[in-house]
Formats: structure tokens, sequence, C-alpha cells
């Protein structure tokens, strides 16, 4: 028998066929033209399109009844279409259907092995697609689906064959589909050339593609090229044209990663018109919450992402849990590693075991400052699927966990060596390693809880913290004044930084300190109230010595209100810095009544000064002071009338006690509405100690009464 190539009139009846079949829902009606058919096949039993018919309509029956033997049939059904006609290619690119499905509802174990062997079903998927490609590169369906199943396989993908056959695709007519294009952008970045896979989009979007489809895959692609800046615009751009359910079901899909459920709420609320400015605030609450530049987290989001697709991507879309599985989802992308990934990126450390008998596991460990999270992830049944568990035990499964609750027996050597490939995340699982009988039970339940509450932190938060190899030991002084610009208020930074930890930029006759400083204040929600990012640089004739300090300070302005402040310091070129965290209350400096400021303290001399409404001040960041010094107190009242009286009455106490405390009193006349005031306290006869100092100010002809108070430390010459 001549082969010869399918003619429009048959596809366009295969086609017809499976828009009819893929109505049926019913089984028995679908069984019922199975049986038809294939009395007709008995007698044409060298008919190719009624075979390739009936593979479609087997497949249809496998999808509603879930029996894979289904499956099978389809299978032999297209492969004897393609030995009666190999340039059909529909025969094969049936196969390669029959192929994936009969791959969603393999026996997880031996689908593992075939894997090795490039016997599994997206190998084998891949094959069928490639041959479809092969008879005919125009055939837009199997250019497709060949490339999404390269792009799926783990080992030994397929990505050459598709390579070549999607770009033979494009220069047919099937490069006029849409759908072929978008292939095509996607293999060209899983395989690096970005380039080539934004030209691919670009076509995509000329030929009529979704607007939020095309402009996602372009940001997500720049991103790819570390394109930051034309990324974020495209992303953003995408978001206010998506409006179909793919477009739109890919940017909530991306979101998904880091948001919460109230947040994907909130998204699948707001109008396409606020998409765009709702995403915004989105990411950047989320830099502001890590003291992050804006565009940081948005661009982390992507880095992740790739990582992620690399070297977590689910094989198959049906996912196995047993009762040591806590954690579930619906998702099809990422493994549970990828889900702990995309949330809070790299993790400081990871570990893991590998030995006969012990299931795939890793364990990932998260410093961070309010408490370490310690993540145990088993591939139990599916070398390629990891599961959150609770334990680390539970890599054995759930016997193994309880026997080691309720046996009098030391702990079992191989559970041991498990336990001792932890030692670098967390020192309880030394002791679990040795540990016998008496305590191990509490331990091993104390382990679990923490694992619980790691699985339940980590799957609903998400953080791109600043991590730093080394710390400079900076010492931060905040104070909240009232803005002279206005009835608003200010942050005023002051910091010292030891000259022992920073490193220099050094000539022949100067050296340079450059240093990193990000000053934020973030309202309850993690909005920006304000945000100053700048580089300073102190030059001196010589290296400073260990205990010399470089100090400055910053000022923000803000609105009257609690705000969480953020300041970081660092030399980030050589990974040293730090973050410091506060929280502030803001009042407001123009209400009715009377207000005061902070207590600036500061010390003649000290060389650090800010000049405010024509008053010097001055500032010390570092808290103590020595008992000879003249201390400089600074604050400034709000709500006076001009030429009101007030007095002022400033008290130094032993914080706990002790010996007379000093007391001064002032009467003052109020300059206007913002009335700075400046006293000079001696402490010579302080006693070195921690002390209270509290200023207590009366508007005399109001009767009214405000009182701040500050803590400092005296010490000895």
């Amino acid at each position: 028998m001549t082969a010869v190539a399918q003619t429009p009139a048959q596809r366009d009846s295969i086609e017809r066929f499976r828009e009819a079949v893929a109505a049926l829902t019913d089984a028995d009606t679908l069984r019922a033209l199975e049986s038809a058919m294939i009395d007709r096949a008995r007698v044409d039993r060298d008919n190719a399109l009624l075979h390739v018919q009936l593979g479609f309509l087997a497949l249809r029956l496998g999808d509603v009844t879930g029996n894979r033997q289904h499956y099978d049939d389809a299978g032999s059904e297209f492969e004897w279409a393609g030995e009666l006609e190999p340039t059909w290619p529909f025969a094969w690119y049936g196969l390669g259907l029959a192929e994936l499905a009969l791959g969603e509802v393999s026996i997880i174990a031996l689908e593992n092995i075939r894997q090795a062997l490039g016997k599994d079903f997206l190998s084998k998927a891949a094959a069928a697609f490639g041959r479809a490609a092969e008879v005919d590169p125009a055939f837009a369906d199997a250019v497709v689906d060949l490339a999404e199943t390269a792009m799926r396989q783990r080992v030994r993908p397929q990505l050459t064959v598709a390579h070549e056959a999607v770009r033979k695709a494009a220069a047919t007519e099937a490069g006029d589909v849409p759908a072929v294009q978008l292939a095509r952008g996607r293999l060209e970045r899983t395989m690096g050339e970005g380039d080539s896979a934004l030209a691919a989009f670009e076509e995509y979007l000329e030929l009529g593609g979704d607007s939020g489809v095309g402009y996602l895959e372009m940001a997500r692609t720049q991103f790819f090229l570390r394109y930051l800046r034309e990324a974020e615009a495209t992303y953003f751009a995408g978001a206010g044209l998506a409006h179909t359910r793919e477009g739109v079901g890919m940017y909530r899909e991306d979101l998904s990663w880091a948001a919460t459920p109230e947040e994907l709420a909130a998204f699948d609320s707001v109008t396409v018109a606020q998409r765009a400015d709702w995403l915004r605030r989105f990411w950047l609450r989320r830099d502001v919450a890590d003291a992050r530049h804006p565009g940081e987290r948005l661009a982390e989001h992507y880095r992740r992402y790739f990582y992620a697709l690399r070297n977590y991507r689910l094989v198959s879309r049906h996912r196995r849990y047993d009762v040591v599985h806590p954690y579930r989802n619906e998702q099809q992308v990422f493994d549970d590693r990828g889900i702990i990934y995309m949330r809070h990126g790299e993790p400081s450390r990871r570990a893991v075991h590998n030995a006969p008998g012990v299931n795939p596991n890793e364990s990932w460990l998260y410093e961070r400052p309010e408490g370490s999270l310690i993540f145990h992830f088993a591939a139990r049944d599916d070398v390629q699927d990891y599961k959150l568990v609770e334990s680390l035990v539970d890599v054995f499964g759930l016997d193994t966990a309880i026997a080691l609750q309720t046996s009098h027996d030391r702990t079992p050597g191989f559970v041991g060596e498990l336990f001792a490939s932890r030692l670098g995340l967390d020192p309880v699982y030394q002791r679990l390693a040795s540990m016998p009988f008496v305590g191990r039970a509490s331990a091993l339940a104390a382990e679990r809880r923490a694992g619980d509450r790691a699985i339940d932190v980590g799957t609903t938060t998400d953080s791109h913290l600043l991590r730093f190899e080394t710390s400079l030991g900076a010492v931060v002084r905040r104070y909240v004044v009232g803005d002279s610009a206005g009835g608003g208020g200010r942050l005023l930074v002051v910091y010292a930084i030891p000259g022992g930890a920073l490193e220099a930029d050094q000539t022949e006759d100067r050296v340079a300190y450059p240093v990193q400083i990000r000053l934020l204040a973030a309202t309850a929600d993690d909005s920006a109230a304000g945000f100053v990012d700048t580089v300073r640089v102190w030059t001196a004739q010589r290296p400073l010595e260990p205990d010399q300090h470089l100090s400055g300070y910053l000022t923000l302005p803000v609105a009257a209100g609690d705000y969480t402040m953020r300041i970081v310091l660092g030399q980030p070129w050589r990974n040293a810095g730090e973050l410091h965290t506060d929280t502030v209350v803001v009042p407001d400096f123009s209400a009715p009544g009377l207000t005061i400021s902070d207590l600036i303290i500061g010390r003649h001399g000290s060389g650090l000064t800010w000049v405010v409404g024509g008053d010097t001040v001055a500032l010390s960041p570092l808290p103590s002071f020595p008992v000879e010094a003249r201390l400089r107190v600074y604050y400034e009242l709000h709500g006076l009338t001009k030429d009101a009286p007030y007095r002022a009455r400033l008290e130094v106490a032993r914080q706990r006690g002790g010996g007379p405390p000093i007391t001064l009193t002032f009467d003052g006349v109020a300059t206007g509405r913002v009335t700075r005031v400046s006293h000079t306290v001696d402490i010579s006869g302080l006693r070195p100690g921690r002390y209270r100092l509290r200023v207590t100010v009366e508007d005399i002809a109001r009767n009214l009464r405000v009182e701040r108070e500050a803590v400092l430390d005296a010490v000895g010459s």
C-alpha cells in the first residue's frame, strides 16, 4: 500500500468528530458509539480514518470514566492508523495525547524507572508529537503540544527536537497561528534564547493573540533577560490590557505564588482599569515590608519563578497525598519546594540525606529575626514530587514516626543518620540522633510543632529579607519632631558606624568610606509613607581606628500616624550591612492644644549637628555620655500662641532610684506656633549609671501640660 498525505477533507472530518465527541459526557452513549464503530472496523480494517476516530473516542471515554484501559485502546488505534498511513499527522498526534493521558494515571514508581530509561509517558508523547510535526511541519496542534511536552520533561528533555520543529512550523502557514508563536516564544526562552522569545511573543501579539497573555510572557522574558525597567513597564501595561479568562488567569496564577487568599479575592474584585494600579500597590507593599528598593520584589519574584521552573516543576499533574502530608494545594506547576521557594526565595542553608531505603528528602532553614523556620520535604512514592512534612521522621512514613514516639529502644541507626544530617540546621537534631527513650517523645513532639508552624507560616506569607554576611554593628537613634515645611512630622534618624566594620576606598592622599543608607516609614498595611535612599561618602586623611565611628543623620517628613521605621545601613557590594526596625508614633503637631516633640540629647563639641529653624542642634548617635559632659537637650513645642508664657521643668533621675535628681526650671515665651527650646545640662555630679531625663512643660495661660522622657547612660571617663 502506498502512503498518501492526509487530505484537507480528512482533517476536517477528524476535527468535526473530535468536537462532537468532546461534547458527550455520558459514558453509555460513548460506549454505544464505540461499539458501533468497532463493528465497522472489523469489516473495514484498513480504514485509517476510522482508526483515528476510534482513538479519539477512546480518549474521551478515558476522560469520562477515568479507566486507563481506554487510553491503552486509544494508543493502539492511533498506532494502527500510523502503520496504515505513516504520513498522517493526526495518527501520531493522537498517539502523543494517549501517551500523556496514560502518564497521568500511571503507577508512579514504575514511571520513575521509565523516566531514567527514556520510556516514560512524556518521552513517548514527545516522540509522537515530534513524528506528527515531522510529517507535517504546518500541523500547529502537534507543534504546540510537542513544545509544551518537551518543556515539562525533567529527564532527557527533547528540547532540541521541539526547537527545530517549532522553528520549521513558524516558516509555514502554521506561523500565522498565534498559538504556534506563543509556543515558540516559551520554548525559545526555555532554551535560553530570550531575544528570540521576545520576537516570537511580539509576532503572537501582531497575529491577534491575547494581549494579557502576550504582554505577560514578554514581561517574564524581559525579567529573564534582566531588562528590569522594561520588564516592569510591560508587566503593568499587560495588567491593564488583560481582560480574557486566560490572560487574567495567568496574572492571577503568577500572583498566587506570593499573595494571601484575601489578596487574591481583592485581585478578583478589581476592574480592568484598576488592575495595574492594584498590582503596583501589591508589589510596592512588599518592597516596603522588607526595606527594599521599589521594584526589587517583583524582579525577585520572576528570578524565583525561572529557578523553580528549572528545579521544582511537577511532571505529573496528579499529586497523591497520605496522612503525613498536612499541606495540600490544587496548583499543578511546582512541587512543595517550589511553593516555598516562590514565597521565600533561597534558604539560608539546605540539608539532604541519601542512603539506601531512605526516601529522597531535603530540609531548608530560613534564618529570620523573629525566629528561624525549618521546612522538611520528602518524595515518598514519586522521586519527582517533594511534599512538605511536619517532622523529619515523616520521611520514613507514619509507622516509623509512631514507633519512635512509643518504643523504648534507642533511636534506630538509620533514623539517627537522618537526624545527624541536619546538625547544621538546628541543635535539636544532635540530641535526637542519640537520645534514649526518656525525653525523646517530648523532643519529637516539639520538633513536629515547629514543623507545623513553619508550614503554616511558610505557605501563607512571603518575604524577601535583606541578608548580610557581615554586620556593621551600627548604633541608630530616632526622634520625632515637627516638619518645618508644614503641620506634619519629621523623623530624624542619627546613626554611628564603627570604623573597623567598614571597608574603605583608599588612594595616595585620602581614604573614602561609602555607605548606602535607606530610610523608610511604613503604615500598618506596609504602604510607604516616606522613603529615602542615598549613598554617603566620608573622606579622611587616614583610615579610622576600630573604636572610631562615622556618624550622620537623615530626616524624613511624614504625616501624623503610627509607623514602622526601617533603616538599612550597609556596603552591599561586599554583602555587609544591617537592618534596624522600630515603631514610631507621629503626633498631629497641628492639632489644637499643646504638643511636645521627642527630646534630642547631644553634647557640646560632638561634631555632629542639625540646623533647623535657625537653631543648631547637637546630635549624639551613641547612647552614653561621660559624666563630665555638658549635655544639650533640644525639643519643640507646638500649639502655643506667639508671646504666650510657658514653664519648663527638666529632671534627671537615676532610673532605679538612688541619689537626688538634677532638677532645672525655666520660664520662657513662645516665639510662635512652633517654639524651639534648647537647655544645657551639667551632669558632672552624676555617678555612672542609667538615668531618666524628663521634661514637663506648662502652658500657663491655658493650664495645659505635656511631658516627654528619654533615657541616657552616664559613663566614667
